[in-house]
């Protein structure tokens, strides 16, 4: 018998037959440009979708992104702000009646009024003067002292915070309404909101040598004013200021033929320098002369100088100081 021969119907590289083979090339060119067709048409519809629910692309408005709790978006608009508060004033004033009487003051307000103080002991203790159940004083602007027991002052009173001027003549116990005060005494008017001050002398505005004056100093002949970066003195001959540069300066006293003051960034002292300009008046080549430094002071804090009978006095923030040589040493005051 011969035998059967088996041999496998399997060859390599055979497959079964698709639909696509079955397709001929004109065919499933037809059937690629269809399904770009529908990709194309598909992408139309979604960007429809969008515009129809108000997110269009092409929407030009940028609409903030909600946030919850956090951060607000950058769109959003910034809250309010409130404006900022007006500085207290700074301004001081001290005088004094003798070698041992002196007078003092803060500037105050209209709603916060001012203290008038008084020292029987060279400024060891002070006891407060009621100005405000005397008079109802609000802001003292000018403070002199004629004596141990006469003091005058040029401020503001009343609900009404009118300006007037106000004297004793038995240390304070008793006041008494003195309208000629503002006719006699050269002052400053309190700071307005935008920075600027006017000098009142003999009883007319006079314009400032400086949009902002740090200190004043008045007697019955002269005024002189510090600025920022000047000292200057009223010329009644010709009706103007004549100054000379000088910067820092916190607190001036006229004494006799010459200009007393006191100013921070003096070469050699740490605190405040005491400077003299001597003359009996402020000339354009004046020239200050050291006297003598005010160690341990606050640099940044308002002063006024006083002297009498020899002895001068710096208040200076909340310390006193005295010098009994003229400006020379300086020692603090202490109770």
């Amino acid at each position: 018998m011969t035998p059967k021969q088996s041999r496998s119907t399997y060859r390599a590289g055979d497959r079964k037959e698709t639909f696509w083979d079955r397709l001929g090339s004109r065919r499933r060119t037809l059937a690629l440009i269809g399904l770009a067709l529908f990709l194309v048409a598909d992408v139309i519809l979604v960007g429809l979708a969008l515009t129809a629910n108000g997110r269009s692309s092409d929407d030009a408005t940028q609409r903030p992104i909600p946030t919850f709790g956090g951060t607000p978006s950058a769109s959003a608009s910034p809250e309010p702000t409130e404006e900022p508060a007006a500085a207290e004033p700074s301004d001081r004033f001290i005088a004094a009646g003798s070698a041992t009487v002196l007078w003092r003051a803060t500037q105050g307000t209209c709603e916060a009024p001012a203290v008038v103080e008084r020292s029987e002991d060279a400024g060891a203790t002070w006891a407060v003067i009621p100005t405000a159940q005397a008079f109802d004083l609000r802001v003292v602007s000018a403070l002199t002292a004629t004596s141990e027991d006469e003091v005058q002052l040029v401020g503001s009173a009343g609900a009404d915070c009118a300006l007037g001027g106000y004297s004793s003549t038995d240390a304070g116990d008793t006041w008494t309404s003195t309208p000629e005060l503002l006719s006699t005494i050269a002052y400053q008017t309190p700071v307005a909101p935008d920075g600027s001050t006017t000098v009142v002398m003999a009883g007319q505005p006079v314009v400032a040598p400086c949009p902002i004056i740090e200190a004043l100093a008045a007697d019955a002949t002269r005024t002189v004013t510090a600025c920022s970066a000047a000292l200057a003195e009223w010329d009644a001959t010709n009706g103007s200021w004549t100054s000379i540069p000088f910067a820092g300066i916190h607190a001036v006293e006229l004494q006799p033929e010459q200009i007393l003051f006191a100013a921070r960034g003096v070469t050699g002292c740490t605190g405040l320098g005491v400077l003299r300009v001597s003359g009996a008046t402020l000339t354009a080549t004046s020239a200050p002369e050291g006297v003598g430094c005010v160690e341990g002071v606050d640099l940044t804090a308002p002063a006024s100088l006083t002297s009498a009978e020899g002895v001068s006095w710096l208040w200076v923030g909340d310390l006193l100081f005295s010098s009994p040589d003229g400006g020379v040493s300086w020692r603090a005051v202490t109770s």
